[in-house]
């Protein structure tokens, strides 16, 4: 991609085609060498108490999607005449992440260690990029917030959805799919800046491409190098959406990731309620609840899939900022969180 292409919408070119077919195939290569090299080398993920799988599974399957999307991206930005710096720290914070997740797959880090190089390439992030200085709640709403105030609230948001994606990565095919939808639904939603609307396509085709490997039963696992590229990936978009003509409406990021979100936010204070350590392992997200009343993986990734295509639907629809339509996509998105615990309940009643 140079500038003939990072310029142009993923919707006026024929090119995207390309792209996706070529991102899905070189990612489903990368599994596949990742695989066998992971096996050889024992980087197996063996199962412990917050895992669903009863055998070991090798990881780093996400060093086949940040390959696959950061790759293309970078190369586009290298090429084109107008490289926009906002893009640039993108590429290197998203780097920087992925690197330490990368790292915590080979040898695990302490938590304090994470967490604190998160923090600091999140922040790094949106002082480089410029946090705004307006939120747009719809199109003719916005919200003025005190330069550090901003800055806490984006650098939060930011460590957190890099968290619980990871956190909700612990079923087969279930993080891929979620990466697929919303990628799509960024390339929907940030129609209006290209070069921010080829990162959620090309994250979709690199998803596709590790789906073939990791679709129940999964051969290969994603790996906090995956996990946490995609989070931060999708978090960022948030902040470098903020300056959009017409600027991205606040809520748009949290519908695109609506399932993951709302389950890891409603086990989070689900458990916060019976006084547990929220930081420990555990197997309580309403997915893995559903999967421990006996139900297979691929009957669990099926309604998580419709929700998160769902999602992605109202992400796109969001994105006009019309206020009804945005109340009408929160609740649904609400209903649907509300009908999968439900669901969850009558399974384990």
């Amino acid at each position: 991609m140079g500038d003939d292409l990072i310029q142009t919408s993923p919707f006026a070119t024929p090119l995207t085609l390309v792209v996706l077919v070529a991102g899905a195939f070189l990612s489903a290569l990368g599994c596949r060498a990742l695989a066998s090299f992971a096996q050889r080398r024992q980087l197996l993920d063996r199962p412990n108490e917050r895992s669903l799988h009863k055998a070991p599974v090798p990881r780093l399957g996400g060093v086949a999607i940040v390959f696959g999307s950061w790759v293309p991206i970078a190369a586009a930005w290298a090429l084109s005449s107008r490289r926009d710096s906002a893009l640039l720290a993108w590429l290197v914070a998203s780097l920087l992440v992925a690197g330490l997740g990368l790292i915590d797959d080979l040898k695990p880090l302490r938590a304090s260690v994470r967490f604190l190089v998160q923090i600091g390439a999140s922040a790094a992030f949106c002082v480089v990029v410029g946090v705004p200085a307006h939120i747009a709640v719809t199109r003719a709403f916005e919200l003025s917030l005190p330069y550090p105030v901003a800055l806490a609230l984006y650098t939060v948001w930011l460590v957190g959805v890099l968290n619980i994606f990871n956190f909700m990565d612990g079923m087969d095919g279930l993080a891929g799919t979620q990466a697929l939808t919303a990628g799509l639904a960024v390339a929907g939603a940030l129609s209006s800046r290209p070069e921010l609307a080829w990162i959620g396509v090309v994250i979709a085709a690199a998803s596709a491409g590790f789906l073939s490997y990791n679709a129940p039963p999964a051969k290969i696992f994603m790996g906090d190098a995956g996990s946490t590229y995609l989070g931060f990936t999708f978090a960022s978009l948030l902040v470098l959406g903020s300056d959009a003509s017409p600027p991205l409406p606040i809520a748009v990021a949290p519908l695109a990731l609506a399932p993951f979100l709302l389950d890891g936010t409603f086990t989070i204070f689900r458990r916060l309620s019976r006084g547990e350590k929220v930081w420990q392992a555990h197997r309580s997200h309403l997915y893995q609840r559903a999967v421990q009343t006996g139900l297979t993986h691929r009957q669990v990734l099926a309604p998580y899939a419709a929700w998160s295509a769902l999602a992605a639907a109202c992400a796109i629809v969001a994105s006009r900022g019309d206020p009804a339509i945005l109340m009408a996509v929160v609740l649904l998105m609400l209903a649907a969180l509300f009908a999968t615990w439900r669901w969850v309940r009558r399974r384990e009643g």
